[in-house]
C-alpha cells in the first residue's frame, strides 16, 4: 500500500493492483507522448526479456512523482508529475498482452486482466486507470476500444509503440507464456513518490525538469497555469485557451517563448530577458490574479497572441481594410523588435472605453505603423546600428502611454514627438532628408540588399499596375562585379572609381533570377537584351533606353533613386509640437552624471559612464536606494568598472511614479545615495540650480 508523502518501491503490476478506484491523469500541461521504439520503448522490452532469460531478478526502471487528490469517499486522481512517459508505456504493454490474448481464445484471463489493472469496474467516471495527455487521447481510446481499422493517425508514437510492444511480446510467447511475461514486468519497479499541495508540486515540477530536457519558459508558464487547476477545468482550460494560443502562435515552444517574452515587454514596458521570462510571467500572474482571476490570466494571454497574430500573420484580407497596406510592408520589413509595442497599440484599438469606443482607431493604428515603417527602413537603408533600437522600444512604448495619459485622441502626434522629435541627433534618431541622402550617396547599399530589395519592390508596386511575382527577382549590378577590359574600355574610368561605384545605388536593379547569371560579367548590349525579358519591371524602363553605361549614369540614377526612398518613406515629425528638453549634470564629490530632463512628463535619461556614489557607510538608512540600485545591477544597467567605479552601462530612463511630479529627486538620491532634492543637485549646462530656471513647473516630490 502506497501512503501519501511516502516513496514506495513497487512493481508494475503491483502499482495498478493496489489502485482500485485510482485515475492517473496525464495532465494537459505535460509533453506529449514522445517514447519511440527505437529508444526507451526497445530498453524497456529489453528489460523484460532480461527477467525472462533470468539474467535479472529485479530491475529498477524510474520514479512516478504524482500529485494525489481525493474525488469522494472511494474515488482519487492521481496527477502525474513525473513518469508519464513510462505509465503510458505500461499501459500500452498491458493492452498488448490483453490483445493476444484475445487473438488466442483467452477471454476470461483477458477479462480478469482488464479489471485488475486496467479499469475501475464500479466507476463509470473515472473507468479507465489513465487518463493520457489531450492530444494522445483519440488514439489511445482507440486502442482500449480496440477501434484498430479506424485509427486517426498511424504515425503516432501511441499507435506506433503499440504495435511494436505487441509483435515483440508476440515473439518472446514463442519460448515464454504471457503468465510468464506478465510476471517479468512485475519484476520490474519503481519507486512512486506520492505528494500532495502542500509539496508545493509546481516547485517540485522545476526542480524535475531542471535536470532532464531543457524545458523552455512556455512550458514552464503552460504547466504553472494550468497545474494547480483540477483535471476537469484543465482540460477545458488547455483545450480553451492554450490551444487557441498555439493556433494564433505557433506549437513550437521556442516561439511561443518569444512570445511570452513580447507579451511581458508589453505589459511592463520594459524589457525582459530571455532567462528571466518565466520569473517575470509568475511574478506578474501572482499581482494580477487578484484582480481578473486565473481564467481572466488565460484570455489576457489569448488577447494579446491575437493581436501579435493580426500584426504577424493573419491573412492580410481578414484585417480592417485600412490597415492592410502599412501591415503588408511591415510584414515585410518583419521585424520582432517593435512586437511589443505594436502588441499594446493593437490591444488598444481592440479594447473600447466606457462609450463603447475603441482606445485607438484603426485609421490611428494605419498611421502608427506607417511612421513606424518608415523609421526603420530609413535606418535600415542608412544602414545604422539596429542592435541600439532593440531595447528602445519598450521605453517609447512607456513614453507615448505616459504622455497620453489615458487619453488617446491625439497618440498619432505623440507617437511622432516620442519616436522622431525626441531622438533627433541621438543614436535612436530617424535620419531626415540631408542625412539620409549623405549616407546613401556613396554608400554600399549591395551589402543592405535585403533592404534594398524591400525599397525596389515597393517602388515597382508603386508606378506598376501590373502584378509582379517578386519572390522571382533579385538584385542585379548593372556595372558587372568582375570587370572585364571591354567594360574598362567603355567606361574609360579607372579601378579604384570602378570598385567606387560598383556597389552604389544606381548601379542596382531587379532582374529575374535566371537572367542574374546570365548576365553576368557581358557587355552592356548583351545586358540590356537579357534586361528586356524582364521589360514589364517600370524599374528597368529608363535602364533600357540607354545606349550604353556611365560613371554619370550611376550617379544620376542614384540621386533619383534617393529621391525616391525620401518620397515612399517621409521623414516624419510632430509639426508644431516642442519636445522640451533640458541638458543636466549633477557634478560634486559625492558623484557625476549628466542626463537630459524632459519637464513635459517629468522624466529623465541618465547617460551611460555617470558614476553613482558608494563612499557612505550607512546602507541600510536608505533601503530603496539599495533595492533600486540591486534591480538596476541585475538588469545590467549599472556595473562595476575596472576602476571599481559604480556606473551606468548604457542610457536609461527613469520615469515619475506621481502624476504631477517629476523624476528629479528620486534619481538624484539613487546616484548620491541619501534622501536629495533634484532641483537643487540637478545644474543646467551653464551651470544654473535646476529649481532656478524660469518656467520649470516645480510639482511634488
Amino acid at each position: 500500500m502506497i501512503q501519501e508523502n511516502t516513496p514506495a518501491k513497487v512493481g508494475l503490476l503491483e502499482l495498478l493492483l493496489a489502485s482500485s478506484g485510482v485515475q492517473f491523469v496525464i495532465p494537459a500541461y505535460q509533453r506529449n507522448y514522445t517514447w519511440t521504439t527505437s529508444r526507451e520503448v526497445k530498453q524497456l522490452l529489453d528489460d523484460i526479456k532480461a527477467v525472462l532469460r533470468g539474467e535479472r531478478n529485479k530491475h529498477f526502471i524510474g520514479i512516478i512523482i504524482y500529485l494525489e487528490r481525493s474525488l469522494d469517499f472511494s474515488r482519487r486522481e492521481r496527477s502525474v508529475i513525473d513518469g508519464q512517459q513510462r505509465l503510458t508505456t505500461l499501459f500500452l504493454s498491458l493492452y498488448a498482452v490483453k490483445e493476444l490474448m484475445l487473438e488466442r481464445g483467452m477471454e476470461e484471463e483477458a477479462k480478469r486482466l482488464e479489471m485488475q489493472y486496467l479499469i475501475n469496474p464500479y466507476d463509470e467516471t473515472a473507468k479507465y486507470k489513465l487518463k493520457p495527455l489531450v492530444s494522445d487521447d483519440t488514439v489511445y481510446q482507440q486502442i482500449v476500444n480496440r477501434d484498430f481499422k479506424n485509427i486517426v493517425d498511424m504515425k503516432s508514437n501511441v499507435w506506433l509503440n503499440f504495435e511494436y510492444i505487441k509483435n515483440e511480446i508476440k515473439n518472446l510467447t514463442e519460448r515464454f507464456s504471457l503468465n510468464d511475461v506478465l510476471l517479468a514486468m512485475n519484476r520490474l519497479y519503481l519507486v512512486c513518490v506520492p505528494i500532495s499541495n502542500d509539496d508545493y508540486p509546481q516547485k517540485i515540477f522545476e526542480s524535475i525538469n531542471a535536470t532532464g530536457a531543457k524545458l523552455t519558459a512556455s512550458d514552464l508558464i503552460r504547466n504553472f497555469m494550468l497545474m494547480p487547476i483540477e483535471s476537469v477545468k484543465q482540460d477545458e482550460y488547455y483545450n480553451k485557451y492554450w490551444k487557441e494560443l498555439e493556433r494564433l502562435i505557433s506549437t513550437d515552444s521556442k516561439k511561443l517563448e518569444s512570445y511570452f517574452r513580447f507579451f511581458l515587454i508589453a505589459k511592463r514596458q520594459a524589457t525582459v530577458k530571455k532567462s528571466d521570462i518565466y520569473r517575470v510571467f509568475t511574478e506578474w500572474f501572482a499581482s494580477t490574479e487578484k484582480e481578473i482571476g486565473v481564467e481572466g490570466i488565460f484570455k489576457e494571454v489569448v488577447h494579446y497572441a491575437r493581436c501579435h497574430n493580426a500584426v504577424y500573420a493573419q491573412p492580410i484580407t481578414e484585417l480592417d481594410a485600412v490597415l492592410r497596406k502599412p501591415i503588408e510592408e511591415f510584414r515585410h520589413i518583419l521585424s520582432d523588435m517593435p512586437a511589443p509595442l505594436l502588441m499594446e497599440y493593437m490591444s488598444l484599438s481592440k479594447r473600447t472605453d466606457t462609450n463603447g469606443n475603441p482606445f485607438i482607431s484603426t485609421a490611428q493604428l494605419a498611421d502608427i505603423i506607417t511612421v513606424l515603417n518608415s523609421y526603420l527602413m530609413r535606418r535600415a537603408l542608412c544602414d545604422l546600428d539596429t542592435s541600439s533600437i532593440s531595447n528602445y522600444f519598450p521605453t517609447l512604448l512607456k513614453e507615448t502611454l505616459v504622455d497620453c495619459n489615458g487619453d488617446f485622441s491625439n497618440i498619432v502626434v505623440v507617437f511622432k514627438k516620442d519616436l522622431v522629435n525626441r531622438n533627433k541627433g541621438n543614436a535612436m534618431e530617424m535620419p531626415d532628408d540631408k542625412k539620409l541622402e549623405e549616407r546613401i550617396l556613396n554608400a554600399n547599399m549591395y551589402n543592405l540588399r535585403t533592404w534594398l530589395t524591400i525599397f525596389l519592390c515597393k517602388l515597382e508596386s508603386e508606378d506598376n499596375p501590373a502584378p509582379v511575382d517578386f519572390s522571382k527577382l533579385s538584385i542585379e549590378h548593372l556595372m558587372p562585379q568582375k570587370p572585364t577590359q571591354e567594360w574598362c574600355d567603355a567606361l574609360q574610368t579607372d579601378a579604384d572609381t570602378y570598385e567606387q561605384n560598383l556597389h552604389r545605388l544606381g548601379n542596382l536593379t531587379l532582374a529575374a533570377r535566371p537572367d542574374n547569371s546570365k548576365m553576368s560579367n557581358n557587355v552592356w548590349e548583351y545586358k540590356t537584351r537579357i534586361l528586356a525579358s524582364t521589360s514589364h519591371l517600370k524599374l528597368n524602363e529608363a535602364i533600357l533606353k540607354k545606349s550604353h553605361w556611365t560613371i554619370g549614369d550611376i550617379d544620376e540614377r542614384t540621386r533619383s533613386l534617393i529621391s525616391s526612398i525620401i518620397r515612399l518613406y517621409p521623414y516624419y515629425e510632430a509639426k508644431g509640437e516642442i519636445v522640451t528638453k533640458i541638458p543636466v549634470v549633477i557634478d560634486c564629490q559625492e558623484g557625476y552624471a549628466i542626463g537630459t530632463f524632459y519637464p513635459d512628463n517629468g522624466s529623465i535619461e541618465v547617460l551611460e559612464s555617470s558614476v553613482l556614489n558608494t563612499a557612505f557607510s550607512t546602507p541600510e538608512k536608505y533601503p530603496w536606494v539599495e533595492e533600486q540600485r540591486q534591480e538596476l545591477l541585475e538588469d545590467g544597467v549599472i556595473a562595476y568598472n575596472d576602476k571599481h567605479q559604480l556606473v551606468f552601462m548604457q542610457n536609461y530612463t527613469f520615469y515619475t511614479q506621481i502624476k504631477g511630479s517629476t523624476a528629479l529627486s528620486s534619481i538624484a538620491s539613487l546616484i548620491l545615495h541619501g534622501n536629495r532634492n533634484g532641483w537643487e543637485y540637478w545644474y543646467t549646462e551653464d551651470g544654473k540650480q535646476l529649481g532656478q530656471v524660469k518656467g520649470l513647473k516645480k510639482g511634488k516630490e
